[in-house]
């Protein structure tokens, strides 16, 4: 199938299966699911060898996890972090500050 045919099956552009394919754009699971679906593979398929989680390639997000892969030791300073940045936000959500 071609990423013409893949995009109109999906109601998208050719030019958002190209940016999906060269991992430029990051891909939402219900498009997987469907992408899935529509050429019968299963969702592992489209995911890395070891189930890896999809990430657009060379984000902060990308860059984070390679930092994560070299030094895991640091990630439970990481969440504890993360988690205080969470309540402070609904803790300001509460107070009526945005």
């Amino acid at each position: 199938m071609s990423q013409g045919q893949l995009a109109q099956s999906l109601n998208t552009t050719q030019s958002a299966i190209s940016l999906y394919e060269a991992g430029q754009r990051s891909v939402g699971i219900d498009m997987l699911l469907s992408v899935a679906r529509i050429l019968n593979r299963p969702l592992h398929y489209f995911l890395g060898d070891e189930g890896d989680m999809l990430y657009v390639k060379d984000s902060d997000i990308a860059q984070l996890i390679g930092e994560l892969e070299s030094h895991p030791e640091d990630l439970p300073e990481l969440l504890a972090y993360w988690n205080f940045l969470r309540w402070r936000r609904m803790a300001a959500h509460s107070n009526g500050h945005h």
